[in-house]
């Protein structure tokens, strides 16, 4: 058994535990509760945007400003 029949057969292992046939049944529409905040709204709250710093490629060539 080679190595792409070891990862074949891995993959495929995956697959079957992660496909629908095992997993549980979806809740029927009564079953189903719509999600509620306790809390009121908060007029004075500040929305922040989040500034992303994503790891560049070592080999890029870098922009001159």
């Amino acid at each position: 058994m080679g190595f792409r029949d070891k990862l074949k057969g891995r993959v495929r292992s995956v697959v079957d535990k992660l496909s629908g046939e095992y997993s549980a049944p979806a809740p029927k529409g009564e079953d189903i509760k719509p999600f509620e905040r306790d809390l009121p709204p908060d007029p004075d709250a500040k929305i922040l945007r989040a500034k992303l710093e994503r790891p560049r490629d070592k080999y890029a060539k870098k922009k001159k400003s």
